[in-house]
């Protein structure tokens, strides 16, 4: 990411909530066609000036129905992970810190309104942003509801979509960045009782803006050049918000047995972690058979022994 450059992209969140088993059958009948565009934009924002912009809500039902939505703006964050589960990309709209300031500087063009089947409504915003405002990394949510009341499937029209969509605003303002980022783990697997490697690593952002982290998995045979498995031509990236850090796992899958050669590349910013190890793939039944094996040439030499001490 350069310096003095924002990206806002603008991503699709559905939340949709359970209302009970009557609705089941209601949102068969009724799902909601709410959705919200363009995808991404590309600003500027510059401390003491205003950014006008707009995203576009679209009804692509083409039954005889109205969509009727509200909107709401909201703060942005991903979900810290507890090093189990790469889950860190969920979102999280609530909770706030002083990366979600710009929640405060948007207003909104409208909060309510309706679109007819196959047509759009245009919610303009304006970002008013302070003179004051912090360099880097400012992210919040635009959330769109769908406020429709649908039939459950009686013909009463009493039922109550819950069906809400963010759009999600990654912002940089403009001025003095720090982009800095640490790998913290970098770590590869000996010994696999299954074929299938799970290279895990934990990377810090310590800087105030976001950044990809990027994650490459190669795997060859020991004595083979030919790769099993490889990323590196279509990299695994993640999404990292400024201080914050990110626990991920790469995978690949082997054959059921066998010795081989694993790399595992991590970066973010300009840290670069290179972690190379030769892994064992043993299933458990061969693992028990070699044990087995193992113990009998011991008590065989131990018998052995005892059979010569008793010749003597």
């Amino acid at each position: 990411m350069k310096k003095n450059k924002i990206k806002v992209f603008i991503t699709m969140l559905g939340i949709v909530l359970s209302l009970g088993s009557n609705v089941v059958s209601a949102a068969d009948k009724n799902s909601s066609t709410l959705t919200v565009s363009p995808p991404n934009q590309e600003i500027i924002l510059v401390p003491g000036e205003v950014y006008e912009g707009a995203i576009v809500v679209a009804n692509s039902n083409e039954a005889d129905r109205d969509l009727v939505y509200s909107v709401s703006v909201g703060s942005f964050s991903q979900k810290r992970n507890d090093n189990s589960n790469d889950d860190y990309g969920t979102v999280d709209i609530e909770t706030v810190s002083s990366y979600n300031q710009m929640m405060d500087w948007i207003v909104l063009g409208k909060e309510h309104g309706t679109v007819a089947p196959n047509s759009q409504d245009t919610i303009p915003f304006n970002i008013i942003v302070p003179v004051n405002a912090p360099a880097g990394g400012q992210y919040a949510t635009i959330a769109i509801q769908d406020d429709t009341k649908l039939d459950n499937g009686s013909g009463n029209i009493n039922i109550e979509s819950k069906v809400r969509i963010a759009s999600i605003i990654y912002a940089e303002v403009a001025g003095e960045t720090h982009e800095e980022g640490s790998i913290i783990e970098n770590q590869l697997p000996t010994l696999l009782l299954k074929n299938t490697v799970d290279a895990t690593s934990l990377v810090k952002n310590e800087g105030n803006v976001h950044t990809d982290a990027k994650y490459i998995l190669q795997v060859w045979p020991l004595f083979f050049d030919e790769e099993i498995c490889t990323n590196e031509e279509n990299v695994t990236t993640s999404l990292i918000m400024p201080e914050t850090e990110r626990y991920h796992i790469e995978t690949c899958n082997l054959p059921a047995i066998g010795i081989f050669r694993a790399k595992q590349t991590v970066q973010i910013f300009g840290e670069t972690s290179i972690v190379e190890k030769i892994i064992i793939v043993c299933p458990l039944w061969l693992l028990v058979i070699i044990v087995l094996l193992i113990v009998s040439i011991i008590m065989w030499l131990i018998m052995k022994v005892k059979a010569r001490k008793q010749n003597k």
